[in-house]
Order: structure tokens, then C-alpha cells, then sequence
């Protein structure tokens, strides 16, 4: 037999060789240079990476903040923009319209940046930004918060405008809206005839008098009659509400503060203010020349009143009546309103111009007294008199 299909010997078994720790095997010479080929090829990977992304890696190394805010980015101009841009502002325009006209005319980037502008004034201020409608000049490429402040500057506001005075009557309020805007008086006067429909509260008992707040007013072509008194009255009630007066109150001291405005020079409303409650006290009549002549509808350009139109039988007529007349006998402005809320100090009864050319007004605590500064009027009286009549002369001769 041949050795063709002998098997094998077998090999003699080995020992087993025991477990490498691993501490050995990174003690290894061989294992550390492949941990060692390991991380070079690793290295080399990263650096080819960052060459080929480049620029881009430092990009969105800059955006990281922005990609992991949770804060909304709202878009705005850096400002303070350049050139002109006309803004029309229709009446009653909310701010999201207004928000939105900015935009379309290139003045500010987004609504979202004026909303946010509009929000911080509010917070800054206490109160909402008031934006009167007409056509505003502005920049084009402005911050929100730039093109705000410029709008809340009337120097930035094309529009007309017409002012009333303090202490106008309903009728020549009138008269004054009509000769500047161009609307007839008629069309106030039959506005007028629906009161509710201005928003004149309840209190006033249908009657404007008093109710129409002196001040500047815008208006736009097409503005009616309406909409002029309803927003004297408007401004009117904030007023009252700026200076905490109660709805159901104000028609007195709307009548108040028509009298202290027709009666007061500016340096002496807190004293005819105290006049007015000193006599309400005692139940004294006013006996004021103002509220005659507000029943006349005209005042004398010396300022008298004659015996018969003080005994003219009239609700308004205060020689005749005591307490407060009906209503008010004008529109008030804002500084009579507050010294009706805190007259100065004092006791007197009566009080007079001595000097209707300077509006000197003197006080006085009895009749007596009064009876002196009464001469000093009346000596003031006539001298007035022969400067018209020296001057009616020079006229004629010429």
C-alpha cells in the first residue's frame, strides 16, 4: 500500500497561548501604528473637507446664532434712507393699512417692523401713537422706528388745518369751520341735529355747546361736516378722561370752565375759578357780564352790559339767577378745565378788569373793596372811549 491515501499525522496539540490584556495591546508597537495610520487618514479627511466647503463653512459658522434663535428676524432698513416719499393716509386707516402703505411706498421693509415700532412707543410712552390721516413726506429706506418718529412730527403732515380758539361758541365754531374748510354752516348745523350719531355723551343733553375742543384740526378734501364735529368731540372726551373727570360730572364742569375762559385772564383762572365756588357756597348769583353776553350771541368791545340786558328774564342770565346756568356758554380748553379741578386758594367774592387794554384783574373779598377796583374800570372806561372817539375823528377828516 502506498502512502496515496495514508492520513496525516496528526500534530502534536499546541499550548494555548493566553489572552492579551489591553493594556498589552496598546503597549503593542504594531497596534500603536495603526492607531496612529488611523488618525493621520482621519485628519486628512476632515482638512480636505473643510478646503473644499470653504467660504461656506465659515458662512454658516457666522449663522449658527440665527439658525438655532428661536427669535423671528423682522426684516427692516438700516435707515436713515434718502430722497422723498409721499405717504397718503386715508381718515380712520388702521395701523396694519398704514404698516402696509409705508411698505408699498418703499418707505419702511415690512408691516412686522412698524407693528413692532408702534408696540415699543406704546410701551415707552403709556399710551399708543395717535397718526392724524393726510400726506405724509417721508424717506424712502427708513428704520420703522425712524419713519414713526417722523410721522408723529406734524412739520412732516401736508394737510390743511383749521384752528379754534378757546371759548368759541357752537355758532361761531361754525362759522370759523365754514369760512376755512368751505363747507356751508348749514351742513354743521343739521350734523348737529343728530347728536348721537357725533358721539356726544349722553350728559350733554343733545347740546354741543362746550363739547367742541379747541385745537388745530386736519382735514382732506371730502371731509363732511360730520366728521369734523365728531372729532372735536372725541378730543374733547379724551380730555376729560386724561384728566380723570367723570362722564356724569362733566357737564358741570364743562359750564365751570366756560365761565372761568370767558371771564379769566390766563394769570388768573385758578381765582375765578375760587370765585365761582365761593359764591355756589352761599348761593350768591354770579353777576357775570360773559353769560349776558352769551345771550346777546355778541360782546361789546367794551365789555359792559347795559341794565335792561341784565334784566332780561334767560336760564343763562346770572345777575338774575344763582348756581350754575344751564350749560356751558363756550368750549373750554384744557388749562380752564384744570383750574376748575384745583382753584387757587382764597376768599374772595368779587373781582374786575381794571384795565381792559393790559387784562389786569383785581380780587376782592368784600363790596367795599370791589366798589374801589370798580372805579378803576370805570376810569379805564372812559379813557377807552376818547381814544375811539379821537380816533373816529381822525378817520372822518381823512
Amino acid at each position: 500500500m502506498t502512502d496515496l491515501f495514508s492520513q496525516p499525522e496528526p500534530r502534536a496539540p499546541q499550548a494555548p497561548q493566553p489572552a492579551r490584556s489591553r493594556a498589552a495591546s496598546r503597549n503593542n508597537p504594531a497596534a500603536r501604528r495603526r492607531r496612529k495610520q488611523r488618525r493621520m487618514r482621519l485628519a486628512v479627511i476632515i482638512v480636505a473637507a473643510l478646503v473644499v466647503v470653504g467660504g461656506t463653512g465659515v458662512f454658516l459658522a457666522g449663522k449658527l446664532p440665527e439658525l438655532f434663535s428661536t427669535e423671528k428676524v423682522v426684516a427692516d432698513y438700516p435707515g436713515p434712507g434718502s430722497g422723498e416719499a409721499l405717504v397718503k393716509v386715508p381718515r380712520g386707516a388702521s395701523n396694519s393699512a398704514i404698516g402696509a402703505a409705508l411698505v408699498d411706498a418703499g418707505v419702511v421693509k415690512s408691516q412686522e417692523a412698524f407693528a413692532e415700532a408702534l408696540s415699543a412707543h406704546a410701551t415707552a410712552q403709556g399710551k399708543a401713537a395717535v397718526l392724524s390721516y393726510g400726506t405724509y413726506s417721508l424717506k424712502e429706506g427708513m428704520t420703522a422706528k425712524d419713519a414713526l418718529a417722523a410721522m408723529l412730527d406734524r412739520k412732516n403732515l401736508k394737510q390743511d388745518g383749521v384752528t379754534i380758539p378757546e371759548g368759541r361758541t357752537v355758532s361761531a365754531t361754525f362759522d370759523r369751520l365754514s369760512s376755512v374748510t368751505g363747507i356751508p354752516v348749514e351742513e354743521f348745523e343739521k350734523a348737529a341735529e343728530d347728536p348721537a350719531a357725533l358721539g356726544l355723551p349722553d350728559v350733554a343733553g343733545g347740546k354741543l355747546e362746550g363739547w367742541l375742543a379747541p385745537a388745530t384740526y386736519p382735514f382732506e378734501e371730502g371731509t363732511t361736516a360730520a366728521e369734523l364735529l365728531s372729532t372735536m368731540i372725541a378730543k374733547q372726551v379724551t380730555v376729560l378722561g386724561d384728566l380723570k373727570i367723570d362722564l356724569e360730572d362733566a357737564q358741570a364742569v364743562l359750564t365751570k370752565a366756560s365761565l372761568v375762559e370767558a371771564e379769566a385772564p390766563a394769570d388768573a383762572r385758578g381765582k375765578v375759578a375760587r370765585v365761582i365756588e365761593n359764591r355756589l357756597a352761599i348761593n350768591k348769583p354770579f353777576e357775570f357780564d360773559s353769560t349776558i353776553h352769551y345771550i346777546k350771541g355778541e360782546r361789546s368791545d367794551d365789555m359792559t352790559t347795559t341794565a335792561d340786558d341784565r334784566a332780561v328774564d334767560n336760564p343763562y342770565n346770572t345777575y338774575k339767577y344763582p348756581g350754575l346756568p344751564p350749560g356751558p356758554i363756550g368750549s373750554p380748553g384744557k388749562a380752564a378745565l384744570e383750574a376748575v379741578l384745583d382753584p387757587t386758594p382764597g376768599e374772595w367774592l368779587f373781582f374786575v378788569t381794571v384795565n381792559g387794554d393790559t387784562g389786569e384783574t383785581v380780587f376782592s373779598n368784600t363790596y367795599p373793596e370791589h366798589l374801589v377796583q370798580q372805579e378803576r374800570y370805570r376810569e379805564w372806561l372812559r379813557e377807552f372811549h376818547a381814544r375811539e372817539s379821537a380816533k373816529a375823528t381822525e378817520e372822518t377828516s381823512e
